[in-house]
C-alpha cells in the first residue's frame, strides 16, 4: 500500500471512534446544536439592540429635527402676525404663504385665487384680493353667466391689470399706485352701463389682466381658461410685453419658452437637481410660515428663474443693456424679423379662436413712454431719467415698438379684425400720463376706459356717440375741481381739527368733517365753490362709519344762487372700495356746474360726517 493509501485509512479510522464516542454520549450533540443556536439567538439580539439603538437614535433626531421647524415655523408665524399681514388676511391666515401667481403647464403663470394683490392703502382704499377666478375684482365669477348679465373680459398684461408704478419708479414716484376703482376695467363698466345701458342686463367688464402676460398667455389661457366662462366681448391691450422676448438674439428663440414660470417648469420636467432645487423653493414658500418670513412677501419664482435674464435684456454671459446699440447685422435683422412674425401669427391665432367662439373682439395697442411725443410732466422727466427698458439686449424698445406696430397693424387689414391703437394717443396732453416706462396713471386710464367705451358702442352695440362721449381737449380730464376748491357754507365742527376744509382732500384719510348737531330750523348744509365752471359728470362720497343719510342730494349751481338737483342717493346705495362707506356716481351725459351743495334729506341727528367728496369730468 502506498502512503497516501495509509493516511486515508487513518483518517477513516479515527472518524469511527469519533462516531462511536458520539454514540456513547447520549444528547451530546443535542446540546452542541442548542448552543450553537443559542449563540446565533444571542448574537441576533446584539445586533438587533444596536440596530434598534441607532434606529432610535435617528427617530430622536429627525423627531427633534422636526420639533425645532415646527417651532421656528410657528415663530415665523408669530412675527408675521405682527406684521400689517395679519390685518391682510384675519380670517385664513395661513393665505400669507400663498404666492401672488402659481404655475400653470398650459400658459405658463396665473394669479392665485384670495391672494391680496394691492397692500397700499395712502388713497384710502381696502386691500385688494383676487376672486374666485384669480382675475382682479372684488366679484366672485361664475362659469355659468346670469341670463341678465352682458359679459366683457378685459384681457392683457400690467397695463390693463393697472400695476401703478415698477421698478425704479416706484421710489421716484412716491410708490404711485391704481386701486380698484381707477382701473380701466372699472371705467369702462360704470361708462357703459351710464351711457350705454342694455335693457334687461347689467354690463359687467371683468379684469382678467395679468401682469407680464404676451400674447402667448393670453391665446392659451383664453383656449383653456376664459372661454370657459363665455364671455360676450373680449378686449385685449396690450403691446409692450412683447418688446423683451422679441429682442432674444438667438437662433432657437422659442416664444411659447418665455416668460415667469416657463424655465422652472422646463428645470423641473427635466428631473435635474435645478429642477428639484427650484420644486423644494416654490413648495415651501407655499407651505411654511418661514419661508414666507424670510422671502418678506416676495414672489420666489421671480429670483429663481432663469428667464429673468430674459426680462432685462441679458445674454448669458454678457450684459448687454449697459452696452450702447449698434445698428442690427444682417442676421440680426433676420432674428428680430423672424421673432416678431412669430409674435404677430400668435395674435392671428387669437384673433382666429374668438372669431371660431362667435366672441367679439378688440385689440388695442398701448402707449409707451420713449415713444410718446408728448410733453413730458415733471414725474414723466423724472421717470425718464431712470433709462429702465429703453432697450434690450442691443435694441431700443422704441424702435422695436414702432416696427410691431406696423406689422400688427399690416396684419389687422389682411385678417380683418380690430385694432385699435392707442401708441400715439397721449401726444396732445401735457398732463402726468406715465406713471414709468409703459403704466398709466388713473386720469390716463379713465381717458382709455371712454375712448374703449366709444369704440363698443359705436362698432359692437350700434349706438351714436352723444356730445358728452366726445372728447374735446384731454387735459381737462386729470383735474378734481373740488380739491382746488372752498367749502363757502357748513355747519360748525364739533372739533377744530374736524373742519370742512378736511373733505377737499384727493383721497379719504383719516381727517373728516364732522359738524355739530343742527337745530331744525338751521341749514344742514355743505356748499362747496369749485372757483369756475367746470364740466362734471362724475362724483364720489365717502362718509364716515355710520353717518351716512337714509336719503341725500347733491345740487349744481352756476352762480350758488339758483340750484338744480343733481344726484340723488341713500344708505342703500354703497360700495365698500374705501375703508369708509363709499358712493361713486357716473352720469349720462356732464353737466356744467360751479358751485356743489350736499344736502342730508333724512338724517337721524342733523349732522354731518363726510371725509371725501370729489368731482370728475
Amino acid at each position: 500500500m502506498s502512503n497516501d493509501d495509509h493516511n486515508s485509512a487513518a483518517i477513516v479510522a479515527e472518524d469511527f471512534c469519533d462516531l462511536n464516542n458520539q454514540e456513547s454520549l447520549p444528547g451530546e450533540g443535542h446540546r452542541r446544536s442548542v448552543a450553537f443556536l443559542l449563540g446565533i439567538i444571542k448574537r441576533v439580539r446584539r445586533v438587533a439592540w444596536y440596530l434598534f439603538k441607532k434606529m432610535a437614535y435617528f427617530l430622536f433626531l429627525l423627531a427633534a429635527v422636526a420639533v425645532l421647524l415646527i417651532g421656528v415655523d410657528k415663530a415665523a408665524e408669530l412675527a408675521l402676525k405682527r406684521t400689517p399681514l395679519a390685518h391682510v388676511y384675519p380670517e385664513n391666515f395661513a393665505m400669507v404663504k400663498t404666492d401672488f401667481t402659481r404655475p400653470v403647464s398650459h400658459y405658463d403663470y396665473d394669479l392665485n385665487p384670495g391672494v391680496c394683490i394691492l397692500h397700499n392703502q395712502i388713497k384710502g382704499n381696502r386691500y385688494e384680493y383676487t376672486n374666485n377666478a384669480g382675475f382682479r375684482d372684488p366679484r366672485p365669477i361664475s362659469m355659468k353667466k346670469p341670463d341678465d348679465e352682458f359679459r366683457i373680459f378685459l384681457t392683457g398684461g400690467s397695463t390693463a391689470f393697472g400695476l401703478g408704478a415698477a421698478g425704479k419708479a416706484g421710489p421716484a414716484t412716491g410708490f404711485y399706485y391704481i386701486e380698484h376703482r381707477e382701473t380701466i376695467a372699472h371705467i369702462l363698466e360704470r361708462i357703459l352701463n351710464a351711457t350705454a345701458p342694455i335693457p334687461g342686463k347689467t354690463i359687467r367688464v371683468y379684469n382678467t389682466a395679468v401682469w407680464g402676460y404676451a400674447y402667448q398667455h393670453l391665446l392659451f389661457r383664453y383656449v383653456t381658461k376664459l372661454r370657459q366662462y363665455k364671455p360676450d366681448l373680449v378686449v385685449s391691450l396690450d403691446g409692450a410685453n412683447e418688446l423683451h422676448p422679441a429682442s432674444v438674439p438667438t437662433e432657437d428663440w422659442d416664444y411659447f419658452s418665455e416668460g415667469q414660470f416657463n424655465g422652472i417648469l422646463r428645470q423641473m420636467f427635466s428631473y435635474n437637481g435645478p429642477g428639484l432645487g427650484s420644486y423644494l423653493t416654490l413648495w415651501l414658500k407655499n407651505n411654511t410660515f418661514l419661508m414666507t418670513f424670510v422671502w418678506k412677501g416676495m414672489d420666489p419664482s421671480i429670483a429663481i428663474d432663469e428667464a429673468v435674464r430674459m426680462h432685462r435684456g441679458l445674454v448669458p454671459g454678457k450684459n448687454a443693456q449697459d452696452s450702447k446699440p449698434s445698428p442690427p447685422s444682417e442676421d440680426r435683422s433676420r432674428v428680430l424679423g423672424e421673432n416678431l412674425a412669430a409674435v404677430v401669427r400668435v395674435l392671428e391665432d387669437y384673433h382666429g379662436v374668438l372669431e371660431n367662439d362667435g366672441v367679439p373682439h378688440i385689440f388695442a395697442l398701448q402707449p409707451l413712454l420713449s415713444l410718446s411725443k408728448k410733453p413730458r410732466h415733471e414725474m414723466e422727466t423724472k421717470v425718464e431719467s431712470l433709462e429702465e427698458h429703453k432697450q434690450y439686449y442691443d435694441v431700443l424698445t422704441e424702435s422695436l415698438y414702432k416696427v410691431l406696430i406696423e406689422q400688427i397693424t399690416e396684419s389687422a387689414q389682411r385678417k380683418g379684425y380690430f385694432l385699435a391703437d392707442f401708441s400715439e394717443y397721449f401726444d396732445d396732453t401735457s398732463e402726468w400720463v406715465f406713471s414709468d416706462w409703459c403704466h398709466l396713471t388713473a386720469g390716463a386710464n379713465y381717458l382709455m376706459a371712454k375712448e374703449l367705451a366709444n369704440l363698443i358702442k359705436g362698432r359692437f352695440f350700434q349706438k351714436q356717440l352723444a356730445e358728452g362721449d366726445k372728447i374735446d381737449s384731454k387735459d381737462g380730464f386729470f383735474g378734481k375741481p373740488a380739491f382746488t376748491g372752498s367749502v363757502v357754507y357748513a355747519p360748525p365742527a364739533d372739533d377744530p381739527e374736524n373742519g370742512p376744509k378736511n373733505i377737499l382732500t384727493r383721497f379719504p384719510g383719516r381727517q373728516l368733517y364732522s359738524s355739530e348737531s343742527v337745530p331744525p330750523e338751521e341749514r344742514l348744509e355743505v356748499v362747496v365753490d369749485l372757483g369756475r365752471e367746470f364740466t362734471l359728470s362724475r362724483l364720489r362720497l365717502v362718509w364716515d362709519d355710520d353717518s351716512v343719510p337714509e336719503e341725500w342730494v347733491v345740487e349744481i349751481s352756476p352762480d350758488g344762487e339758483k340750484w338744480n338737483p343733481w344726484i340723488k342717493g341713500g344708505d342703500k346705495e354703497l360700495d365698500n372700495f374705501s375703508w369708509w362707506p363709499g358712493y361713486e356716481y357716473y352720469g349720462a351725459e356732464p353737466i356744467q356746474a360751479r358751485f356743489l351743495r350736499y344736502v342730508p334729506i333724512k338724517a337721524e341727528d342733523r349732522s354731518i360726517r363726510i371725509r371725501s367728496l370729489n368731482v370728475y369730468r
